[in-house]
């Protein structure tokens, strides 16, 4: 019996220093969602469709890239480059060198924010558009459409859609500056852009002149502190095209436990409503918004946020307060409809524990969009026209049915 004791012990030994020198070959990971991780021109992956945010590759899996419409910096002479996975990098087809995605960026960005046509979207304001090439270089693609108040460095509104494009009525192309500053977003001159990228860059420094501003009125702000938020979520567009959520004309001021409570939450069933409407090839539109602000000048920071979605004829509008310091008579006065929140059972993480209910994590309430066409003036009548008045106009459905 001692004698089957030590031979196990010797067989597990073994079997463990096996494993030890043994090398697992890597997977190649593309993380799109993580800046640094990938070129700041990344490449189109055209064999394979991201998941949560990042692509994946078993070794030896075969890979194909893709610079439509400009080339590879490493290979000014190719558009595209086939590839597969070695150890986690990549081994080229055409000259068998082993590169890093790093070194394989495109010479332009393949997403655009330029100047565009956006309906009910005039002067002073600015229409843009985030577009890129279409699959063989056969037109454009838009992806979503903002106003934006360019003296604030502030978006308004912004759309999206469930479907690969979004409709837009007949007009006419615009592109941005073919260069990797003019696809830094045609949205600042050098002066603003540099402003822009200390502020949402820097959320440390950001603070500190919060708190500098507010030091001689001997304000207290209870350890909450500014972040920088997307108004169109990553999640709200579909494989590679969430890179497009990364634009500088995305970024609004919130609080930073806002941005990690309730609006985190609400993007969330957003997202996750567009995404079983896109798998079911069913029409579902989301309207993101800012309104009101708590503070004066450029980049400032907005008394409400959240998102209007519409399917068909029906729409429900998500209104985030962001204020976490709101007292209780602050908070009464600024929800402007009965919520109807509680019978939409598709807004699951809100739902969970009642959170939508908690001013520190940003209250939420939920409107029709009539009653928030009534407290938003700015809000464009011809875009709820079509919507019936009260609970026939609602989207409170469940969406399990999608």
């Amino acid at each position: 019996m001692r004698a089957m004791r030590v031979l196990r012990a010797l067989l597990l030994l073994s079997s463990l220093q096996l494993a030890a020198f043994t090398e697992i070959p890597a997977e190649c990971v593309i993380d799109l969602r993580c800046r640094e991780c990938v070129p700041d021109a990344m490449p189109l992956v055209e064999s394979h469709r991201a998941a949560g945010g990042a692509v994946r590759l078993a070794p030896g899996a075969q890979l194909a890239l893709a610079c439509r419409g400009t080339r590879f910096v490493a290979y000014p002479t190719r558009e595209a480059l086939d590839a597969r996975c070695e150890g986690g990098r990549l081994r080229l087809a055409h000259d068998h060198s082993l590169r890093h995605l790093l070194e394989l960026g495109c010479q332009e960005n393949l997403f655009e924010d330029v100047l565009h046509e956006v309906e009910h979207c005039g002067p002073p304001h600015q229409g843009r558009a985030y577009q890129t090439l279409s699959a063989g270089g056969a037109g454009t693609r838009h992806l979503a459409t903002l106003c934006f108040d360019a003296e604030r460095s502030l978006p308004l509104r912004a759309r999206a859609g469930a479907g690969p494009a979004l409709p837009l009525r007949a007009h006419r192309d615009g592109a941005a500056p073919r260069s990797l500053l003019g696809n830094f977003n045609q949205l600042f001159d050098a002066r603003a852009r540099a402003d822009a990228a200390r502020l949402y860059g820097d959320e440390a420094r950001l603070n500190r002149r919060l708190r500098e501003l507010l030091r001689p009125d001997d304000v207290t702000l209870a350890g909450h502190e500014l972040a920088a938020a997307d108004l169109l979520a990553p999640d709200y567009f579909d494989d590679q095209d969430l890179r497009v959520a990364d634009f500088p004309s995305n970024r609004v001021l919130v609080w930073r436990a806002v941005a990690r409570g309730n609006l985190h939450r609400l993007q969330q069933d957003v997202a996750a409503r567009m995404r079983k409407a896109r798998n079911a090839s069913a029409a579902l539109d989301v309207w993101a918004g800012t309104h009101g602000v708590m503070s004066p000048g450029r980049f400032p920071v907005p008394r409400y946020g959240g998102a209007r979605v519409r399917a068909g004829r029906r729409a429900l509008a998500l209104v985030l307060v962001n204020d976490p310091l709101a007292a209780v008579s602050e908070i009464r006065a600024a929800v402007f409809c009965e919520s109807a929140c509680a019978r939409a059972p598709w807004l699951r993480r809100l739902l969970r524990a009642r959170s939508y209910e908690v001013p520190a994590l940003g209250l939420v309430f939920c409107c029709d969009a009539h009653s928030l066409a009534a407290a938003v003036p700015e809000l464009p009548r011809d875009l709820i026209r079509d919507v019936p008045v009260g609970t026939d106009g609602m989207l409170i459905d469940d969406d399990d049915a999608l």
